[in-house]
């Protein structure tokens, strides 16, 4: 059984951690704000958003099918040694 040297490790980190976030937690958050923060706010700027993401989703799906097709049993037979 390991002695207590771990356990006063996770300690020595966790007791300032424990104290930065209890002093933190208690002051005053900053107000929400719900303005737009820049220019490129329009649908059209959303349409290209969602189409740019739908694009790299499907080009990053076709790139993963390619890479873990199974192969063919005549090349699955030819890698084990079977005639």
């Amino acid at each position: 059984m390991p002695g207590t040297a771990p356990r006063v490790a996770a300690l020595r980190w966790a007791l300032p951690a424990l104290l930065w976030a209890l002093l933190i937690a208690p002051g005053p958050a900053a107000a929400a704000s719900a303005r737009p923060t820049g220019p490129v706010d329009g649908p059209a700027d959303v349409a290209l958003a969602v189409g740019a993401t739908s694009a790299a989703a499907a080009v990053t799906g076709l790139w993963l099918r390619s890479r873990y097709r199974r192969d063919a049993p005549e090349a699955r037979r030819a890698e084990s040694g079977e005639p």
